[in-house]
């Protein structure tokens, strides 16, 4: 049975027509009558939806015969209702006639000039009615079993608080058949009495009006509907910002460290789209370490502020950081991979993420926090760098024995890029030059043939050694091209796994004892992914990486300046930690060899230990990530993927332990596995994005671009897509037909403009 909120009785600020028998609005807003009687209900219909709110209304005409005539009308509500309610009723017949639910303060529909939101709404699409949370005060049918519906609300919210309502109603119900895309305030829906052609040329159905009631409703009516990701909660007390410096004093305390692209927005007026421009404002801000309440007081100051040009409260100004604040955050975790696929299954409980939370620092944070201040590489590479940093200073000397053989806790990471801007190669120097300071033994090298690599190794036994390489792709092309290295993914699979290897060569014989190899690789994704072949990951050699992936963002890009004190004091903080770490557990033991009373310093050797608990839980862990494996669409390939992630997850709580603790008894506690578990749900997603991609041909991979595309820039123009990737008529056609049959893409036609959406 649907549970209902309470509603609120009418107070009269609504049409004088709410006042007609219910009976009435069921019988005469199913069918087309006189054009009177249509005038006349129609208005009643806007009048509810509008109340006595003043604004431009968007009509929007669509022929049946001829699509590319598209045209848009504006009329002002409420002194030009009559003339609007008319030019409904003129194009009835041979015309889809639609109107945006929210009035605007200039003939432009887009968001920025969106001036009122008396309603929420959401084009339900397949969705029944009854499924709805809350019961809509008017339902549409706009064609047999699909729908749209409207909240009308007792007062006027914020534009930004309706639009993420009505996107919390779309995902709630998209998996009942509702539009997810169907909720952006510039939205389209069908006007009652009048005719659909889209299905339908020769007998259109009727748009009718199945409910209509008198409910108006509060924002907090709807709070049974859950948040979705970037949902943000504004209704924030604004700061008392008198004991702050002014915006002058706060840009000057970064200058050096600030895109350049924030002096544009905060010294000059936008030529256009001064929406944009003050949101990428925001974000920079953020993202360059000011919090919101400095961000505030930045963004009230500058040019680009919209606000003060239309007189509006700071109220609003507020309100717009606080949800900027939220996204930059969003922004943050999902760059790291938190977050994780829908499709996915969470890792950890929200009992366990509370555990978490109550003790968010470790060495790993404190490591990211102090890179990103170097730079603006992707944030999620310097985790990658962190556990390296680990990995190299630890793997030689803690151990955990186990059942099935001794655990090393030697981890490969290879992170991937779609471009340049990512500074792959700067996060891995980061790491590299931290680890060389403090060893510089332990590199191995940054290229080599196998016989190469297998020397080296045979003169560092029980050595951690690193394998940098910057540009995996190379070594990868020859590994599938050439003959001569068509062993070395099984020689470097056994190599990760601490295996003797032994090779047999005209001149000398080859022996590599207790290999400890750490591989640090980069590349770009889609040359990676089109190089690898499912036997590269059914073999178990790519998935023993850990894949790291980031997109480029111009919003992170910092300038080059000197170091600051901030910089280098936190680089020797950092320093001085591992440097601890390293020298506790790298001490010496001292051996004394029998008969010759030579004395030899052999490092220690830590045995890690897991707790009961944490062995439950790992065992647990390892168990799901199985079962997820074999019930996903590629059992063969991520089977061993999500195995292979399962073991690292454990050698990343084994260097948790460590990195936190100094004992000669080294206990690996539950909170050490479900910290390596949360870092797991982001390399979870990570490996996810390169699995699906393996094996792709050049087609599926343009389909791909086309789509991250259409995701980085919603609305987007088919003219621009086609300039952007040089793309013919033809083949443009071909994949916007392929992608929207996907169900990746959304395609939308006005007149002689097609615009697109991502549904991914």
């Amino acid at each position: 049975m649907i549970r209902f909120p309470g509603r609120l009785a009418c107070s009269g600020a609504l049409s004088e027509a709410w006042a007609l028998p219910f009976y009435l609005w069921g019988e005469t807003l199913t069918g087309i009558g006189s054009p009177e009687e249509n005038k006349r209900l129609r208005g009643v219909f806007f009048d509810s939806i509008f109340g006595k709110h003043n604004g431009w209304v968007c009509l929007a005409f669509l022929p049946a015969a001829d699509r590319k005539k598209f045209r848009e009308e504006y009329y002002r509500y409420p002194e030009e209702t009559s003339q609007m309610l008319d030019a409904v009723e003129a194009n009835l017949s041979g015309n889809n006639i639609y109107f945006c639910p929210q009035l605007l303060s200039e003939k432009r529909r887009q968001k920025q000039y969106v001036s009122s939101t008396p309603n929420l709404w959401s084009d339900l699409d397949f969705c029944e009615p009854a499924n709805l949370l809350v019961e809509p005060t008017v339902t549409i049918e706009s064609s047999p079993d699909r729908y749209q519906a409207y909240w009308v609300l007792d007062k006027v919210v914020d534009v930004d608080d309706a639009e993420d309502l009505s996107k919390r109603i779309a995902y709630k119900h998209a998996d009942q058949g509702a539009d997810r895309t169907g909720w952006d305030l510039t939205q389209l829906l069908r006007v009652p009495l009048t005719y659909n052609y889209k299905y339908n040329k020769l007998a259109p159905p009727v748009v009718k009006t199945i409910n209509f009631n008198r409910t108006r409703y509060r924002i907090s009516d709807f709070e049974e509907y859950p948040k979705v990701e970037g949902y943000a909660y504004v209704d924030v007390e604004m700061p008392d910002i008198s004991e702050y410096p002014n915006a002058d004093e706060l840009l000057d305390r970064r200058r050096l460290q600030l895109n350049p692209r924030v002096w544009h927005s905060y010294s000059e007026e936008p030529a256009e789209d001064w929406s944009g421009v003050l949101w990428n404002l925001h974000l920079m801000l953020l993202e360059a370490g000011y919090d919101r309440n400095e961000t505030f007081i930045i963004v009230r100051e500058a040019k680009c502020n919209k606000y003060v040009r239309d007189g509006k409260s700071e109220k609003l100004l507020w309100k717009e950081v606080v949800r900027a604040d939220t996204k930059n955050e969003l922004n943050l975790r999902l760059i790291a991979g938190i977050g994780d696929n829908e499709d996915s299954q969470p890792l950890l409980s929200d009992k366990e993420r509370s555990k978490l939370e109550r003790d968010p620092d470790t060495f790993i944070e404190r490591f990211q926090q102090w890179a990103r201040s170097l730079g603006d590489a992707a944030p999620q590479y310097h985790q990658a760098g962190a556990f390296v940093a680990l990995s190299s200073l630890l793997a030689g000397a803690v151990r955990l024995p186990t059942s099935f053989g001794t655990i090393i806790p030697n981890l490969w990471f290879m992170i991937l890029a779609d471009t340049t801007l990512t500074r792959k190669s700067t996060a891995m120097d980061i790491a590299i030059d931290m680890v060389m300071e403090i060893d510089p033994d332990s590199m191995l090298a940054t290229d080599g043939s196998l016989e190469g690599l297998l020397t080296a190794l045979s003169m560092r036994p029980g050595k951690p050694s690193i394998f940098l390489r910057d540009e995996f792709s190379g070594l990868l092309e020859m590994i599938t091209k050439k003959d001569y290295y068509s062993g070395m993914p099984e020689l470097l699979t056994k190599l990760y796994d601490g295996k003797m290897q032994k090779r047999i060569l005209r001149k000398e014989t080859i022996e590599v004892r207790e290999p400890i190899l750490i591989f640090f690789a980069g590349g770009i994704k889609d040359k990676i992914t089109g190089l690898l072949t499912h036997e590269h990951v059914s073999s178990g050699f790519m998935p023993r990486f850990v894949f790291i992936t980031a997109e480029s963002d111009i919003n992170r890009l910092k300038p080059i300046g000197p170091p600051t004190a901030t910089t280098t004091g936190s680089g020797d903080a950092i320093r001085n930690e591992l440097m601890d770490i390293f020298s506790y557990y790298r001490k010496p033991i001292h051996m004394t060899v029998q008969k010759t009373a030579a004395v030899l310093d052999e490092p220690m050797k830590f045995e890690a230990e897991l707790t009961g608990d944490a062995w439950v839980r790992y065992n647990i862990l390892e168990s799901d990530m199985l079962s997820a494996g074999l019930a996903m669409e590629k059992p063969d390939m991520m089977t061993p993927t999500y195995d292979r992630l399962s073991k690292s997850i454990l050698k990343a709580a084994i260097l948790l332990s460590a990195a936190r603790q100094r004992s000669e008894k080294l206990v690996v506690e539950e909170i050490d596995i479900i910290r390596a578990i949360s870092y797991g749900e982001q390399w979870r997603t990570h490996a996810n994005e390169v699995m699906i991609n393996v094996g792709k041909g050049t087609y599926e991979r343009q389909l791909d671009t086309i789509v991250r595309a259409i995701e980085r820039t919603p609305g987007v123009t088919r003219s621009k897509i086609m300039q952007w990737y040089h793309l013919s008529s033809r083949s443009a056609s071909e994949m916007f037909d392929t992608l929207e049959q996907r169900g990746a893409i959304k395609r939308i036609r006005a007149g002689r403009t097609e615009t697109f959406h991502s549904l991914r």
